[in-house]
């Protein structure tokens, strides 16, 4: 089953919001890497072995209920790699909002997920207040994380949102990039989240305020990248409509627009330079 999922932090809950009691549910991972995690679960009194492949908000998800004799004999297997949590369930309009209250020594950690049926229905998806940052492509926010590291640092500042501008010319497909503010390396517009703008929204107001170019996002499309292993990148291709001739950051931005090839060999950051080509690569199919 394709798990599409949005992840957010709550700092309070409002008092007009009822909240039922929630589940309890206690959470152990038999193995882990950075693209697959093996879980046993304890949900109310259920239990479940599940094999989650990817990460951010597309996931693959295999679930198979096991008994409780099973889970108590892999639980001791989950040392260090546990957590125990209380899951309300919360109406909002067509959606059900899951709510999570961490206990033990990730109280009071709150966060909240959403589920969709489509990439496209989860960028539509407008929050309710009490909704915080989002954090579906924080590694540190992952359960598997937090069951092994704990509550981590604010990381406000350490996931962006990127615009991947690009146009035809020729027939030729180019992207348009800029320099960094000291002007010493190549890169492409981005920019930090924003708490009342979408994330393909930051990615149009970088891509203009940075490259001075207008334009609309692709729905559905979208690359995520990790800067050695801490930043993470999400990058949306921005369809351009407008170049413009003057723009916010044009006195401490160069910006070209170049053919894709020619443009991916002036980013000096490799992993960004291949984030761009995973882009470009769908772009041109």
């Amino acid at each position: 089953m394709i798990e599409i999922e949005r992840k957010f932090l709550v700092t309070s809950m409002p008092d007009d919001v009822d909240i039922p009691a929630g589940t309890r549910i206690l959470q152990g991972y038999l193995a882990l890497d950075d693209q697959m995690e093996v879980r046993i679960r304890q949900y109310g009194s259920q239990y479940f072995l599940a094999v989650k492949e990817g990460s951010g908000l597309t996931r693959r998800e295999t679930e198979i209920e096991i008994s409780d004799r099973q889970f108590q004999s892999l639980w001791p297997s989950t040392q260090g790699r546990q957590l125990e949590k209380l899951r309300s369930r919360i109406s909002y309009g067509a959606y059900r909002i899951e709510l999570d209250r961490y206990l033990g020594t990730l109280e009071p950690l709150l966060v909240a997920e959403v589920e969709f049926s489509s990439v496209d229905e989860s960028e539509l998806f407008v929050k309710p207040d009490y909704l915080g940052q989002e954090v579906t492509e924080e590694e540190a926010y992952k359960n598997s994380s937090l069951a092994i590291h704990g509550i981590p640092d604010e990381l406000s500042q350490k996931h962006q949102i990127g615009a991947l501008p690009f146009l035809m010319r020729r027939g030729q497909l180019h992207i348009v990039i800029v320099t960094n503010s000291a002007q010493s390396r190549w890169i492409i517009p981005k920019g930090h989240p924003e708490p009342d703008m979408t994330r393909q929204e930051v990615a149009v107001m970088e891509a203009m305020e940075e490259a001075g170019v207008i334009g609309t996002c692709i729905p559905g499309l979208r690359s995520v990248c990790s800067h050695k292993g801490e930043n993470t990148l999400s990058i949306y291709p921005l369809r351009v409509t407008t170049v413009l001739k003057k723009w916010p950051e044009m006195e401490w931005r160069k910006r070209v627009v170049l053919p894709a090839e020619k443009a991916l060999k002036m980013i000096s950051d490799p992993e960004l330079a291949e984030c761009v080509r995973r882009m470009v690569a769908r772009l041109v199919r």
